[in-house]
């Protein structure tokens, strides 16, 4: 995603999404830009005031919460820390939302189930604003940032894992296909994917070298070169084609 739409949307206080078709999405009780949302004032405060109720937490299905999760105020605190990891632990302290989806014993299906979908609504996105195919870019980000995370991969039988690496490669190709939606940045979370299924696979044999490098990348990922992440994903393409 191009950066100039980024400040539009912080600048403007616009990041917030659309309601969906899943039924029990949580409503958040403020709303950006709202009289509400200024009389508060605070980040502190709103935070508090944007966190789920127990009653409702343990309520909503793992598709709202999920949903819910990618429609949290303050999601572009990811950008803000020195790499996004940092970030997005931060969007799970700083929500509760996000703690009760990756504590759920579904949430790799339910995921894997938005991934896939999501590469279908590409073509509908390009009817947007600039400011919606944005949030559509940055949303996308972060639930394939999602998807690299260690407590879901570790919870991954070997069938999903191999359908993770194709619906990436899949969305690799929407991505360069359409680079006036996707920007570098959304490169990054697909490489810390390759990075951590390498770094875990016995049958991947890597030199010292590359080892650190991606050891490192993963520890704090931002930048990494593209002739690392084409060597690994080829060396991937390989173990998952047996």
């Amino acid at each position: 995603m191009k950066i100039y739409i980024f400040l539009v949307l912080l600048m403007t206080g616009l990041f917030a999404y659309s309601q969906t078709t899943i039924p029990d999405q949580y409503d958040f009780p403020i709303k950006q830009g709202s009289m509400e949302w200024e009389q508060i004032g605070s980040v502190e405060k709103r935070i508090v005031a944007l966190q789920i109720p127990e009653d409702i937490l343990s309520q909503i299905s793992t598709e709202g919460l999920l949903e819910t999760c990618l429609a949290f105020p303050y999601l572009t605190d990811i950008l803000f820390y020195n790499d996004y990891q940092k970030g997005f632990d931060e969007l799970v302290a700083e929500f509760n939302g996000y703690r009760e989806f990756l504590d759920r014993p579904d949430l790799n299906d339910v995921l894997l189930k938005k991934y896939k979908d999501s590469g279908n609504d590409i073509e509908s996105i390009r009817t947007l604003s600039l400011v919606e195919q944005g949030r559509f870019s940055f949303r996308h980000f972060v639930l394939e940032f999602m998807l690299a995370q260690d407590r879901v991969l570790k919870q991954l039988e070997p069938e999903q894992e191999k359908q993770l690496f194709i619906l990436s490669q899949e969305q690799k190709t929407h991505k360069r296909s359409n680079p006036d939606i996707f920007g570098s940045m959304n490169n990054v979370p697909t490489n810390l994917l390759y990075a951590k299924l390498v770094l875990g696979s016995p049958e991947v044999k890597l030199d010292e070298v590359t080892r650190v490098q991606l050891s490192n990348f993963v520890q704090a990922p931002l930048d990494i070169s593209e002739q690392i992440i084409d060597n690994i994903e080829s060396k991937l393409i390989v173990q998952y084609e047996k």
